[in-house]
This record gives C-alpha cells, structure tokens and sequence, in this order.
C-alpha cells in the first residue's frame, strides 16, 4: 500500500514535470506569456485526470508480470489521459482556450518515458515485477523463456492445486502429456483466470503425432495455438503492411544497386521464385534475390543451405550475410502470404521429409525473420531451431513481433543467423 501511495504522488509530479518540460520544448526559454496561465489554472484537474487513468489501466497494482506489462499499461493510462485531458480544455475552452494542443502531445510522449521508467526502477527494487509461474512435471524453465525476467517458480504435482494459484502468470508443461480430464482443467482454468500455458518443445514432439492422426487428446490444445482476439490479429496484420511499406522505402537504394548487381555478376533471373509451404499447409511462391549460380539445384536438387555453400556467389553471399536477398518477401507479406515474423517458410519437399516441420508449426504465417533467426547461428538443421518456432507460436503477441522487429537489426548488422 506504501509503494502505491509512493508512485501516484511521484508520478503526479512527473506529469506536470512532463507539462514544464513540453513548454520549453515548444517555445523554449521565452515561454508567451498567454499560455502559461490557463496551465496554472487547470494543473489539479490535469493532475487528476491522468493519475486516475494511470490508476485505471492498472499502473498501481501489486505486481506487473514483466517490464512490458507495465510499459503497455503506462502507455494506455497516459493516452486516455491526454485524450481525456484534451477534452476536458476543450469544454471549458472559454477559460483555457489558450492551452496550446502541441503541449499535450509532446507531455505525452515526455511523461511516458519519465514514469515508465522512473515506476520500473521502483518496482524492480522491490520486485514487483516478477512473472509467477506454474511448473507441471519437471525441466529446464530457460528453454521456454524469451526474455530473462525475475521468476517465482511453483511445482504443481496435481492438476487440482492449480485452483490455488489463480494470481499466476504462466503454466508450463514438461515431460509427461496430460491426460484429456487434466488438459481440459487447465484449459478451463487458463481461460477462466486468463493464465497463459506454454509447452515444453519436448512436449510439443510427443504431440505432434497425435494431433496429425485426430487424437482427441490434443484436441484442447488448439486453445493456445496462435489464436489471438481480432484487435490484436488486426494490429499484426497492420504492422506486417506498414512496416513492409517502410522498409521498402528505406531500403529502395540497397534493393536497386542489389539488383545491378546481380544482372551484372552473374548469368540468369535477379529474382529467385520457389514454392513454400504456409499457414495452414497452403502453397505459396516465395520471391528472394536470386544468390546462387543460375540452376544450381538442377543436377542435385533440393538440398538445405549451409555455411559455406559453393554454390552461392560472392555477390550471394553478401546479400545473405545483411539479409538483403529477403527484401522482395515483402511483396509475399503485403499479399497476405507472410508475416514480417514467424517460422521460417519451408519447402513442401523437407515439409514431407520431417515431421517436426509438420503440424503445429503451420498454425501461424512464416516470416521473413523469427525468434530462431535472433537467437541462433546459422544452423538451419529442423531439430535444431524448431523449439523456438514452437516458443514463438505460443507466445505469439504484437509486442513479441516488435521485440524481434528490433532485435533482427543488430543481427543484420553484425552478419549473424538465418
């Protein structure tokens, strides 16, 4: 109750700090003397209006499951605030007609970062933020985890007590499949307390084939597969535009001189088409820079890249190396057939040939990058990066889209992963 009490009167120094600060961002030190006074007049009810909707998005409660959690919440809390802060002059615009517009935009984005960050520091003193999880059957928690967030891990040896725990985070699911009376408690239970459930990628395997041949058991499991409420699908979907449309341009100089390139280094096409494998199991035709030898799989045939491949070319391997031969999968994204994240499409020819690409690993859109490709060398061995796949596909949200968004830069910088 302290810390409650403590934050919100922080925080409402920090949005008139956030207000003062946005002045002299506008106007500098000569602030006109006419828009000071409708501030000073409305700062108690400003005041009020954004720590109630900080207070009602959930900022002040006893423990956010991560650093995200707050952020999302802060975000929310202060643009309602501002929104409603806006209306609030507008209705009494004869008395504060002249508090600039300008101001509450740039306070906006100035008091989300000086409260996110200042309420973080606090809270992770005194760990507050903390993701509580529920451990079914025994592993390594790492090889389910995203990020390394502060954990309190609870071992559950009956499917009943997890009715004990309904403040927890997560579920986690190792070894052992439940039986279908225990996966429909969790399943009923997930729902009702709004728990996410994650399964372990040694879990997932022992699955798979009995989802592929209509096990009953399994049935349940579609639960927490990639199904998301349609404003978040929407907001991905939207991200997948906007953002293919920007890196587009952003990257039209480099998509040019690639292109030059390779019409001039090498004989053949300077796209590369080929079918791959999409959501759902449909067929699709994936477009990349062409980075290998005109033909070269035509005496050997379909084969997985590696390394050090001879058959691609030095303009090839550089294009692979700042995974600029991806770029005209932007058209494959905007058409609807990709995301900008998610599983690495695969070819229908090792689709057949290994079952872990089977299956669950269909249920979302592939992506020109992914939770593999920011977390792992180059290896595209299946059984190698399939865990993450599974990983993303569970916890698959637009804040993880953007997460990946940020974190496949520095890998294209640096020439890591595939």
């Amino acid at each position: 109750m302290l810390i409650r009490i403590i934050l919100i009167l922080i925080n409402a120094i920090l949005v008139n700090a956030g207000f003062i600060i946005s002045f002299f961002a506008r106007y500098g030190i000569n602030i006109p003397s006419v828009v000071l006074p409708p501030y000073k007049s409305s700062f108690v009810f400003l005041t009020l209006i954004n720590v109630s909707a900080l207070a009602f998005f959930g900022v002040y409660k006893h423990r956010f499951r991560s650093s995200w959690d707050l952020f999302r919440r802060v975000f929310l809390g202060l643009f309602f605030g501002t929104l409603l802060s806006i209306s609030f002059v507008y209705v009494f615009r004869v008395k504060w007609g002249a508090f600039p517009t300008t101001i509450f935009i740039i306070s906006f984005f100035i008091n989300l970062l000086l409260i996110f960050k200042l309420n973080q520091s606090i809270l992770k003193a005194r760990r507050r933020i903390r993701k509580k999880i529920l451990v079914i059957g025994e592993g390594d928690i790492e090889e389910v985890m995203i990020t390394h967030a502060d954990m309190e891990k609870f071992g559950i040896d009956k499917i009943e007590n997890l009715a004990n725990y309904t403040d927890a985070d997560e579920i986690v699911i190792y070894g052992k499949i439940p039986n279908e009376r225990d996966l429909g408690f969790i399943t009923h239970f997930a729902q009702k307390m709004k728990i996410e459930v994650v399964f372990s990628p040694a879990c997932y395997v022992k699955l798979l084939p009995e989802r592929i041949n209509g096990n009953n058991l399994t049935h349940s499991l579609a639960t927490f597969i990639s199904r998301k409420r349609e404003v978040e699908e929407v907001a991905m979907r939207s991200l997948d535009i906007f953002g293919s449309i920007i890196i587009a341009i952003v990257s039209l100089p480099a998509t040019i001189l690639a292109a030059i390139l390779i019409k001039l280094t090498s004989t053949g096409s300077i796209f590369y088409k080929q079918q791959r494998i999409g959501k759902d199991g449909k067929i699709f035709t994936l477009y990349k820079f062409r980075t290998m030898a005109n033909d070269a799989e035509k005496e050997l045939g379909p084969v997985l890249a590696t390394e050090n491949d001879p058959r691609v070319t030095k303009v090839g391997r550089f294009l692979r190396d700042t995974r600029l031969d991806e770029i005209p999968q932007l058209i494959n994204v905007l058409l609807g057939q990709m995301s900008l994240v998610g599983p690495r499409p695969e070819r229908p020819y090792f689709v057949k040939r290994h079952n872990v690409l089977m299956g669950i690993r269909l249920a979302v859109k592939p992506g020109l990058t992914g939770l593999a490709q920011v977390r792992n060398a180059y290896d595209l061995h299946p059984q190698h990066k399939i865990k993450y796949d599974y990983l993303y596909i569970q916890r698959r949200s637009l804040f993880l889209n953007l997460y990946i968004l940020a974190k496949t830069i520095p890998v294209m910088l640096l020439k890591k992963g595939r």
